[in-house]
């Protein structure tokens, strides 16, 4: 067969040489001012085609032959019996490529939707308890630090309502041990509980209460985010996907990035906030209460924060929390 003209390099050293490749039975054979190799079509590496860059035949021992006329360089393979691999004929083809693409971004949307989920959710029980403290108490400080203030209820009071909870709740089964936190804030009326069982609960949020069952509600669905660790679970997803967000965006900006977390991880917080509704519930109807205290409470927050012309806060609703109305009308349908 006709002879394939290349740029052999020896891999020892950067000298250019011409040289010709021919496929002589179960040999491809290099000839040229260096003189002649030879080596097994095993042992001959082609590279893959890239659009239109050169191609690449390399010997074992590091040399290496460049082609630059691609045309050519598809006659020899074909005339000397090599087969591209099927990965070059799905490049060449756009049926193929697109294809692709469209299996990359479904796999991607189903490891979003569902396998993140599931393995946050079978992560999150698996973390020891000791992390569990450390972790909240560090949280609960930072916070301290930068955005809440200490309660200023009366000592009394206080105690009163820890006993009033305290009473209503201790019908529900299987509850998780919690500690109540009273402050202050600017965050207006709002209540969370961090994974370790503490819940933080603001002086605003038991004024605007008409009812001490109704802060009652406010713990026990804080109370269905600790049972079913959505605290640890959202750590999981959102460090997974802020960890995805800052690779592609790279360091073009620390703030995309964590922006770009917040808009993909709400989907998390309306399913936590639904289920977390759910729990409430169902522990105050084991108490006798029903689930109005609940429902008049969330209902009580959205009216407070609309009248200041601005969206609910924390437990009231956050922008990625399910519509208000819906989570009201949940609530009041299970009563």
């Amino acid at each position: 067969m006709k002879g394939l003209t290349a740029c052999y390099y020896d891999g020892r050293t950067p000298l250019r040489q011409s040289a010709e490749l021919f496929a002589v039975g179960d040999e491809i054979v290099a000839r040229g001012q260096f003189g002649e190799r030879r080596a097994g079509r095993a042992e001959v590496d082609i590279s893959e085609a890239m659009g239109r860059a050169p191609r690449f035949v390399r010997f074992a021992d590091g040399a290496m032959f460049e082609v630059a006329d691609l045309d050519a360089f598809a006659h020899w393979l074909k005339a000397a019996g090599f087969a591209e691999s099927p990965v070059v004929h799905m490049q060449s083809r756009w049926s193929w490529a697109l294809g692709s693409l469209a299996g990359a971004v479904l796999l991607i949307v189903a490891f979003y939707f569902w396998g993140l989920p599931a393995i946050s959710k079978a992560l999150a029980p698996r973390i020891p308890e000791p992390v569990l403290q450390s972790m909240s108490q560090h949280t609960l400080a930072f916070l301290d630090e930068r955005l809440l203030n200490p309660s200023v209820l009366s000592e009394a009071r206080r105690t009163a309502l820890s006993e009033h909870v305290q009473k209503v709740l201790q019908t529900g089964t299987d509850l998780p041990a919690y500690r109540l936190h009273f402050r202050s804030s600017a965050m207006g009326p709002n209540a969370f509980a961090l994974p370790s069982g503490d819940i933080v609960i603001f002086d605003q949020l038991i004024r605007l209460a008409e009812s001490d069952d109704e802060v009652a509600g406010v713990i026990a669905h804080e109370l269905g985010h600790v049972a079913y660790r959505h605290g640890l679970r959202q750590l999981i997803q959102s460090s997974v996907v802020s960890f995805v967000v800052g690779i592609y965006l790279g360091d073009v900006s620390s703030v995309a990035a964590s922006l770009g977390a917040l808009v993909l991880e709400s989907r998390y917080s309306r399913e936590f906030e639904l289920e977390a509704d759910a729990y409430g519930a169902r522990t105050m109807l084991a108490a006798g209460r029903g689930t109005e205290p609940l429902a008049a409470m969330l209902e009580r927050i959205e009216k407070a924060h609309d009248a200041k012309g601005g969206t609910s806060p924390g437990w009231g609703g956050l922008s990625t929390h399910p519509d208000t109305a819906e989570r009201i009308a949940r609530l009041r349908a299970m009563r």
